[in-house]
């Protein structure tokens, strides 16, 4: 009885596809943070344009204002033209990728990459279902079932990557993120704990992160508090467990820490400053400390980053019912 051994001209072949589908991922990450950056500069100058809008604006402002739009417009046009490259980006990669695992369906390389492409595409569906617009009903059912398979699939590839050592880390903790969106909590922080047995894996915050997160949504807060601080202290500026300590204060009543918190991820800019939910948790906060002015500010600033998302759509819903609450108090007091 003989063992079977790969044939080293199948492991170059897949190697050599490999590379050439890394090559095509490259170029669809490149177009990604395009579409991203110029998505951000036009949130940014719609807000310029509505801020001089309602400041009585004379010619030449409303002239700006026009070469203001001129410049979203040309965005857009962009923007379209990026989306349509970077599917050709990945559809190639994965053509690629899938020739490499027909030559050699162990090449963990492979696997890797293929998992962070569908987790690519899955993320893309739950953002064009959720943050690009908030659908309902079956619009969402069919983001939601395709970004599901697509995550299914996504770790199935992390699993089988993760037997190459140098891999293992990076494939545990997305496998972590995924059981984390699948509501597998438990599997959620085993998996963030092999990632953390890499004692130089330079992502330890991630995964300290994802379980802290993990724990929050089991309401094991001190646990919870525990990573998300251990994350913190290894990297300062991770804004992400910084906004997920935050809710861990708030769900402990601990409401001005939860404020410092989420303040304090405002503060670090971009990209931190785009984490939507940080404006609304924080403009809730805000309303268990009296602080009603400050929370409608938050609010309205939250329903810009992302106006067509779910998120805003919260935000819009607590904006309302603070302005109804301030009509009836100055009714109340005329």
């Amino acid at each position: 009885m003989s063992c079977h051994t790969s044939d080293p001209k199948d492991t170059r072949y897949a190697q050599k596809q490999y590379y050439l589908g890394n090559d095509y991922f490259e170029k669809y990450m490149e177009s990604l943070q395009k579409i991203e950056s110029l998505q951000i500069e036009n949130t940014r100058t719609e807000v310029e344009i509505a801020t001089t809008l309602q400041q009585h604006p004379d010619e030449q402002a409303l002239m700006d204002v026009r070469i203001k739009k001129q410049r979203i417009q040309k965005n857009q046009d962009t923007i379209r033209e990026e989306t349509e490259m970077s599917g050709r980006y990945i559809n190639a990669a994965l053509e690629e990728l899938k020739k490499s695992l027909v030559a050699d369906p162990a090449y963990s390389g492979t696997h890797f990459l293929l998992g962070l492409i569908y987790l690519k595409k899955a993320t893309s569906e739950l953002d064009i279902s959720t943050r690009m617009q908030c659908m309902t009903g079956e619009s969402l059912a069919e983001h939601r079932d395709s970004a599901n398979s697509l995550l299914t699939q996504a770790r199935r590839h992390f699993v089988k990557a993760a037997t190459d050592r140098q891999m293992a880390s990076k494939c545990h903790n997305n496998i972590a993120a995924i059981d984390i969106h699948f509501g597998n909590h438990e599997d959620a922080i085993s998996a963030a704990k092999m990632a953390l047995t890499d004692l130089v894996y330079q992502e330890g915050h991630v995964a300290r992160s994802n379980m802290g997160w993990a724990y929050f949504h089991l309401k094991k807060y001190e646990n919870a508090l525990s990573q998300l601080m251990q994350a913190l202290l290894m990297e300062g500026k991770y804004c992400v467990a910084r906004y997920r300590l935050g809710r861990v204060y708030m769900e402990q009543d601990r409401t001005e820490e939860a404020i410092a918190e989420f303040e304090k991820t405002l503060r670090q800019g971009h990209p931190c400053n785009s984490i939507q939910e940080v404006y609304l948790y924080l403009g809730l906060s805000y309303i268990k400390v009296n602080r009603a002015q400050d929370a409608l500010s938050q609010f309205e600033t939250c329903m810009q980053v992302a106006a067509g998302s779910c998120v805003a759509a919260e935000c819009r819903h607590y904006l309302n019912l603070l302005q109804e609450e301030k009509t009836e108090t100055a009714f109340q007091i005329n």
